[in-house]
Protein backbone atom coordinates (compact mmCIF):
# COMPACT_ATOMS: atom_id res chain seq x y z
CA UNK A 1 0.00 0.00 0.00
CA UNK A 2 2.80 2.10 0.86
CA UNK A 3 5.01 1.00 -2.19
CA UNK A 4 1.45 2.37 -4.37
CA UNK A 5 0.67 5.65 -2.74
CA UNK A 6 4.95 6.66 -3.06
CA UNK A 7 4.41 5.60 -6.97
CA UNK A 8 1.03 7.49 -7.03
CA UNK A 9 2.90 10.40 -5.74
CA UNK A 10 5.67 10.25 -7.82
CA UNK A 11 3.82 10.25 -10.99
CA UNK A 12 1.53 13.14 -9.62
CA UNK A 13 4.81 14.82 -8.98
CA UNK A 14 6.17 14.52 -11.98
CA UNK A 15 2.87 15.29 -13.78
CA UNK A 16 3.32 18.56 -11.51
CA UNK A 17 6.64 19.40 -12.58
CA UNK A 18 5.69 18.92 -16.38
CA UNK A 19 2.98 21.31 -16.27
CA UNK A 20 5.04 23.99 -14.68
CA UNK A 21 7.66 22.94 -17.30
CA UNK A 22 5.47 23.61 -20.10
CA UNK A 23 3.96 27.09 -18.02
CA UNK A 24 7.50 27.82 -17.36
CA UNK A 25 8.09 27.65 -21.25
CA UNK A 26 4.92 29.84 -22.40
CA UNK A 27 5.91 32.38 -20.02
CA UNK A 28 9.80 32.52 -21.74
CA UNK A 29 8.50 32.19 -24.87
CA UNK A 30 9.69 33.13 -27.30
CA UNK A 31 13.47 32.50 -26.10
CA UNK A 32 15.35 31.63 -29.65
CA UNK A 33 15.25 32.43 -32.79
CA UNK A 34 11.58 32.13 -35.02
CA UNK A 35 11.66 30.43 -38.16
CA UNK A 36 9.28 31.90 -40.75
CA UNK A 37 8.53 29.00 -43.97
CA UNK A 38 7.66 30.80 -46.85
CA UNK A 39 6.03 28.51 -49.50
CA UNK A 40 7.81 30.26 -52.57
CA UNK A 41 10.81 30.97 -54.58
CA UNK A 42 12.54 33.90 -52.74
CA UNK A 43 11.54 37.37 -54.71
CA UNK A 44 8.58 36.29 -55.28
CA UNK A 45 5.38 38.47 -53.81
CA UNK A 46 4.44 35.99 -50.89
CA UNK A 47 8.55 36.15 -49.86
CA UNK A 48 8.58 39.95 -50.50
CA UNK A 49 5.35 40.44 -47.99
CA UNK A 50 6.64 38.25 -45.27
CA UNK A 51 10.18 39.92 -45.39
CA UNK A 52 8.64 42.95 -44.98
CA UNK A 53 6.99 42.27 -41.53
CA UNK A 54 9.62 39.66 -40.31
CA UNK A 55 12.12 42.39 -38.51
CA UNK A 56 8.96 44.40 -37.00
CA UNK A 57 7.68 41.63 -35.67
CA UNK A 58 10.74 39.96 -34.44
CA UNK A 59 11.44 43.01 -32.54
CA UNK A 60 8.10 43.09 -30.80
CA UNK A 61 8.39 39.52 -30.03
CA UNK A 62 12.42 39.77 -28.35
CA UNK A 63 13.54 37.47 -31.14
CA UNK A 64 14.58 37.38 -34.63
CA UNK A 65 12.38 35.88 -37.15
CA UNK A 66 14.39 33.85 -39.52
CA UNK A 67 12.49 33.72 -43.32
CA UNK A 68 13.50 30.21 -44.40
CA UNK A 69 12.21 29.80 -48.57
CA UNK A 70 10.47 25.98 -49.41
CA UNK A 71 9.58 26.27 -52.61
CA UNK A 72 8.53 23.55 -54.52
CA UNK A 73 5.04 21.85 -55.78
CA UNK A 74 3.27 25.09 -56.24
CA UNK A 75 3.94 26.01 -52.35
CA UNK A 76 2.56 22.64 -51.36
CA UNK A 77 6.07 21.19 -50.15
CA UNK A 78 6.73 24.20 -47.21
CA UNK A 79 3.41 23.96 -46.44
CA UNK A 80 3.93 20.17 -45.63
CA UNK A 81 7.19 21.16 -43.66
CA UNK A 82 5.20 23.64 -41.61
CA UNK A 83 2.32 21.25 -40.88
CA UNK A 84 4.63 18.59 -39.84
CA UNK A 85 6.71 21.09 -37.31
CA UNK A 86 6.20 21.06 -33.66
CA UNK A 87 3.33 22.91 -32.83
CA UNK A 88 5.25 25.37 -30.09
CA UNK A 89 5.72 28.66 -31.72
CA UNK A 90 9.02 28.28 -33.13
CA UNK A 91 7.50 27.99 -37.19
CA UNK A 92 5.00 30.05 -38.02
CA UNK A 93 4.15 29.56 -42.20
CA UNK A 94 3.36 32.68 -44.30
CA UNK A 95 0.56 32.05 -46.19
CA UNK A 96 -1.24 33.77 -49.34
CA UNK A 97 -3.47 33.27 -52.35
CA UNK A 98 -1.26 31.11 -53.90
CA UNK A 99 -1.53 28.05 -51.14
CA UNK A 100 -5.85 28.47 -51.72
CA UNK A 101 -5.29 26.75 -55.58
CA UNK A 102 -3.66 24.15 -54.36
CA UNK A 103 -6.21 21.90 -53.06
CA UNK A 104 -7.67 22.18 -56.37
CA UNK A 105 -4.27 21.31 -58.32
CA UNK A 106 -3.24 17.92 -55.80
CA UNK A 107 -5.33 15.55 -54.79
CA UNK A 108 -2.52 14.42 -52.02
CA UNK A 109 -1.56 17.55 -50.11
CA UNK A 110 -0.43 15.83 -47.24
CA UNK A 111 -1.88 18.60 -44.95
CA UNK A 112 -5.01 20.23 -45.34
CA UNK A 113 -4.81 24.56 -44.43
CA UNK A 114 -7.99 24.41 -41.58
CA UNK A 115 -7.49 21.02 -40.02
CA UNK A 116 -3.73 21.33 -39.59
CA UNK A 117 -3.08 24.68 -38.97
CA UNK A 118 -4.42 27.63 -36.35
CA UNK A 119 -4.88 31.08 -37.76
CA UNK A 120 -2.62 34.03 -36.54
CA UNK A 121 -3.83 36.68 -38.90
CA UNK A 122 -4.18 38.22 -42.16
CA UNK A 123 -1.09 41.21 -42.31
CA UNK A 124 -1.81 42.76 -45.92
CA UNK A 125 -4.08 42.28 -48.98
CA UNK A 126 -2.78 43.61 -52.58
CA UNK A 127 -3.65 43.91 -55.69
CA UNK A 128 -3.41 42.08 -58.35
CA UNK A 129 -2.09 44.05 -61.55
CA UNK A 130 -2.35 43.05 -65.33
CA UNK A 131 1.29 43.70 -66.71
CA UNK A 132 2.01 43.86 -70.71
CA UNK A 133 5.63 44.59 -72.01
CA UNK A 134 6.55 48.07 -73.08
CA UNK A 135 6.64 47.02 -76.60
CA UNK A 136 3.38 45.43 -77.02
CA UNK A 137 1.32 48.15 -79.04
CA UNK A 138 -1.68 48.68 -76.34
CA UNK A 139 -2.71 51.28 -73.81
CA UNK A 140 -5.72 50.13 -71.58
CA UNK A 141 -7.46 47.06 -71.50
CA UNK A 142 -9.96 47.97 -74.06
CA UNK A 143 -6.83 48.08 -76.53
CA UNK A 144 -5.42 44.75 -75.53
CA UNK A 145 -8.70 42.86 -75.53
CA UNK A 146 -9.57 44.17 -78.82
CA UNK A 147 -5.97 43.06 -79.97
CA UNK A 148 -6.31 39.68 -78.46
CA UNK A 149 -9.48 39.68 -80.41
CA UNK A 150 -8.10 40.45 -84.05
CA UNK A 151 -6.00 37.41 -83.30
CA UNK A 152 -7.25 34.74 -81.95
CA UNK A 153 -5.36 32.47 -80.04
CA UNK A 154 -2.30 34.10 -81.41
CA UNK A 155 -1.32 35.79 -78.03
CA UNK A 156 0.50 34.18 -75.00
CA UNK A 157 -0.83 34.76 -71.31
CA UNK A 158 2.01 33.79 -69.18
CA UNK A 159 1.32 32.01 -65.51
CA UNK A 160 3.33 30.76 -62.70
CA UNK A 161 2.48 27.37 -63.80
CA UNK A 162 -0.19 25.30 -63.51
CA UNK A 163 -3.39 26.02 -61.29
CA UNK A 164 -1.31 28.71 -59.82
CA UNK A 165 -3.30 31.73 -58.67
CA UNK A 166 -1.63 33.80 -61.66
CA UNK A 167 -3.38 31.00 -64.04
CA UNK A 168 -6.90 31.45 -62.40
CA UNK A 169 -6.73 34.76 -62.42
CA UNK A 170 -5.45 35.06 -66.20
CA UNK A 171 -8.06 32.47 -67.02
CA UNK A 172 -11.01 34.93 -65.84
CA UNK A 173 -9.77 37.87 -67.16
CA UNK A 174 -9.61 35.87 -70.56
CA UNK A 175 -13.53 34.34 -69.73
CA UNK A 176 -15.15 37.81 -68.72
CA UNK A 177 -13.21 39.71 -72.10
CA UNK A 178 -14.90 37.00 -73.56
CA UNK A 179 -10.85 36.24 -75.60
CA UNK A 180 -8.76 33.44 -76.48
CA UNK A 181 -5.30 33.08 -75.84
CA UNK A 182 -2.19 30.33 -75.42
CA UNK A 183 -1.85 30.15 -71.47
CA UNK A 184 1.53 29.66 -71.36
CA UNK A 185 3.07 28.14 -67.80
CA UNK A 186 6.14 28.91 -65.90
CA UNK A 187 8.13 27.47 -63.47
CA UNK A 188 7.45 29.94 -60.38
CA UNK A 189 6.30 34.27 -60.79
CA UNK A 190 10.00 35.40 -61.47
CA UNK A 191 10.30 33.14 -64.41
CA UNK A 192 6.54 34.53 -66.21
CA UNK A 193 8.17 38.13 -65.15
CA UNK A 194 10.99 37.68 -67.04
CA UNK A 195 9.60 35.95 -70.14
CA UNK A 196 7.15 39.03 -70.14
CA UNK A 197 9.95 41.48 -70.36
CA UNK A 198 11.38 39.68 -72.94
CA UNK A 199 8.01 39.56 -74.32
CA UNK A 200 7.84 35.88 -75.17
CA UNK A 201 4.46 36.45 -73.50
CA UNK A 202 2.04 39.44 -74.53
CA UNK A 203 0.60 39.99 -70.63
CA UNK A 204 0.27 38.61 -67.19
CA UNK A 205 -1.94 39.10 -64.64
CA UNK A 206 0.64 39.25 -61.45
CA UNK A 207 0.86 40.27 -57.75
CA UNK A 208 1.02 43.98 -57.67
CA UNK A 209 4.21 44.05 -55.40
CA UNK A 210 6.12 41.59 -57.87
CA UNK A 211 5.92 43.65 -60.60
CA UNK A 212 5.50 46.93 -58.95
CA UNK A 213 9.53 47.65 -59.82
CA UNK A 214 9.41 46.59 -63.24
CA UNK A 215 6.43 48.69 -63.47
CA UNK A 216 8.32 52.02 -62.00
CA UNK A 217 11.53 51.02 -63.75
CA UNK A 218 9.48 51.46 -67.20
CA UNK A 219 10.27 47.89 -67.92
CA UNK A 220 6.47 47.17 -67.81
CA UNK A 221 2.95 48.57 -68.48
CA UNK A 222 -0.04 48.42 -66.08
CA UNK A 223 -3.11 48.03 -67.56
CA UNK A 224 -5.24 47.65 -64.82
CA UNK A 225 -5.52 46.93 -61.14
CA UNK A 226 -8.08 43.77 -59.93
CA UNK A 227 -9.34 45.40 -56.74
CA UNK A 228 -12.48 47.47 -55.79
CA UNK A 229 -10.43 50.56 -55.64
CA UNK A 230 -7.00 51.96 -57.68
CA UNK A 231 -3.81 51.04 -56.21
CA UNK A 232 -2.13 53.89 -54.11
CA UNK A 233 1.16 52.87 -55.63
CA UNK A 234 -0.33 53.21 -58.95
CA UNK A 235 -2.79 56.02 -58.84
CA UNK A 236 -3.28 56.99 -62.47
CA UNK A 237 -3.79 52.83 -63.12
CA UNK A 238 -7.67 52.26 -63.44
CA UNK A 239 -9.06 49.08 -61.76
CA UNK A 240 -9.62 46.62 -64.64
CA UNK A 241 -13.98 46.78 -63.34
CA UNK A 242 -13.40 50.57 -64.79
CA UNK A 243 -11.22 49.88 -67.35
CA UNK A 244 -13.76 47.56 -69.18
CA UNK A 245 -14.55 44.83 -67.37
CA UNK A 246 -16.81 45.36 -64.55
CA UNK A 247 -17.34 41.91 -62.87
CA UNK A 248 -13.81 41.47 -62.79
CA UNK A 249 -12.42 40.83 -59.17
CA UNK A 250 -8.54 39.63 -58.59
CA UNK A 251 -6.95 40.42 -54.91
CA UNK A 252 -4.20 38.92 -52.96
CA UNK A 253 -3.22 38.74 -49.76
CA UNK A 254 -0.64 37.81 -46.65
CA UNK A 255 -1.11 36.06 -43.78
CA UNK A 256 0.48 33.92 -40.42
CA UNK A 257 -0.66 30.17 -39.40
CA UNK A 258 0.94 28.19 -36.76
CA UNK A 259 0.49 24.22 -37.10
CA UNK A 260 -2.51 22.91 -35.05
CA UNK A 261 -1.74 22.33 -31.11
CA UNK A 262 0.44 25.31 -30.66
CA UNK A 263 -0.81 26.51 -26.65
CA UNK A 264 -3.54 28.76 -27.04
CA UNK A 265 -1.26 31.55 -24.97
CA UNK A 266 1.45 31.32 -27.80
CA UNK A 267 -1.05 32.23 -30.39
CA UNK A 268 -2.64 35.29 -28.60
CA UNK A 269 0.95 36.56 -27.78
CA UNK A 270 1.62 36.14 -31.49
CA UNK A 271 -1.74 38.06 -32.23
CA UNK A 272 -1.18 40.90 -30.56
CA UNK A 273 2.59 41.33 -31.30
CA UNK A 274 1.46 41.14 -35.33
CA UNK A 275 -2.03 43.51 -34.45
CA UNK A 276 1.08 45.98 -32.54
CA UNK A 277 3.48 45.78 -35.51
CA UNK A 278 0.58 46.57 -38.41
CA UNK A 279 -0.46 49.52 -36.44
CA UNK A 280 2.95 51.17 -36.73
CA UNK A 281 2.94 53.82 -39.61
CA UNK A 282 6.60 52.33 -39.98
CA UNK A 283 5.44 48.97 -41.19
CA UNK A 284 2.31 50.31 -42.86
CA UNK A 285 5.02 52.63 -45.23
CA UNK A 286 6.99 49.28 -46.05
CA UNK A 287 3.89 47.40 -47.12
CA UNK A 288 2.45 49.84 -49.20
CA UNK A 289 6.12 50.18 -50.30
CA UNK A 290 6.33 47.09 -51.75
CA UNK A 291 2.64 47.10 -53.21
CA UNK A 292 0.55 45.98 -50.67
CA UNK A 293 -1.66 47.65 -48.07
CA UNK A 294 -2.24 46.92 -44.26
CA UNK A 295 -5.05 44.72 -43.84
CA UNK A 296 -5.33 43.08 -40.35
CA UNK A 297 -7.52 40.16 -39.80
CA UNK A 298 -7.13 37.76 -36.53
CA UNK A 299 -7.92 34.44 -35.29
CA UNK A 300 -10.98 33.34 -36.23
CA UNK A 301 -12.04 35.92 -38.30
CA UNK A 302 -9.12 35.23 -40.54
CA UNK A 303 -9.92 31.50 -40.75
CA UNK A 304 -13.30 32.61 -41.67
CA UNK A 305 -11.39 34.55 -44.83
CA UNK A 306 -9.66 31.99 -45.55
CA UNK A 307 -12.97 29.94 -45.81
CA UNK A 308 -14.04 32.26 -48.33
CA UNK A 309 -11.54 32.60 -50.39
CA UNK A 310 -10.84 28.75 -50.97
CA UNK A 311 -14.33 28.67 -51.83
CA UNK A 312 -13.80 31.68 -54.70
CA UNK A 313 -11.14 29.65 -56.04
CA UNK A 314 -12.90 26.28 -56.36
CA UNK A 315 -15.23 28.59 -58.09
CA UNK A 316 -12.07 29.80 -60.79
CA UNK A 317 -10.71 26.33 -60.47
CA UNK A 318 -13.74 25.03 -62.33
CA UNK A 319 -13.99 27.54 -64.85
CA UNK A 320 -9.96 26.90 -65.68
CA UNK A 321 -11.18 23.16 -66.04
CA UNK A 322 -8.29 22.42 -63.65
CA UNK A 323 -8.54 18.44 -61.81
CA UNK A 324 -5.90 17.47 -59.21
CA UNK A 325 -3.17 15.38 -59.72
Amino acid sequence: MAARLRTTGCLLAMAALCSLARAQGIADYPNKPIRMLVAQEAGSAGDVGARAIAPALGEALGQPLVVENRPGAGGALGMQVAAAAAPNGYTLAAIGSPQMVLPYVHKNLGYDLIRDFSPIGRYSVSHNALVVPVSLPVGNVKELVALAKSKPGQLNIGTAGPGSASHLAGVLFNVLANIEALVVPYKGGNSAITALVANETQYYVAPLQAVLGQVKSGRLKALGVGGDSRAPQLPEVPTIAEAGIPAYRSVGWGGLLVPKGTPAAITARLMEKLAAIIAQPAVQQQLVKIGVEPGLLLGAEFEKFMRADLERFGVAAKAANLRPE
